[in-house]
């Protein structure tokens, strides 16, 4: 075996790791949002979202920057950027609508 293949499988060994800790974190949270809540009247679960409890792509960048010199995460879109994209998407879907390119009704059932 050669060390680039040690590796390839070093890392495909990490990312199978990374499936156990994504499913024991999954366990972990289904168990703390039935007990653990917020105090007062009407308790809420503190985590809303499993994402807020477990960060699985923060976990993956880890894992592909330790093993690709090259790799960087993705570029997660601010707020005004996903405005201004989906503008242009709008300006767009408008432009083909106008022009009979796209029906309007096509989604629904006949």
């Amino acid at each position: 075996m050669t060390l680039a293949e040690y590796y390839l499988r070093l890392e495909a060994h990490q990312f199978a790791r990374l499936e156990k800790r994504e499913d024991i974190a999954l366990q972990a949270w289904l168990n703390q949002s039935v007990q653990a809540t917020t105090k007062g009247k009407r308790p809420k679960p503190i985590y809303k979202k499993f994402s807020q409890f477990f960060d699985r792509q923060a976990e993956e960048d880890e894992i592909r920057k330790r093993f690709a010199d090259t790799y960087t995460p993705p570029h997660k879109p601010t707020k005004r950027e996903q405005g201004v994209i989906f503008l242009q998407r709008y300006k767009e879907f408008k432009k083909l609508k106008a022009a009979g390119r796209i029906d309007p009704n096509a989604w629904k059932n006949n």
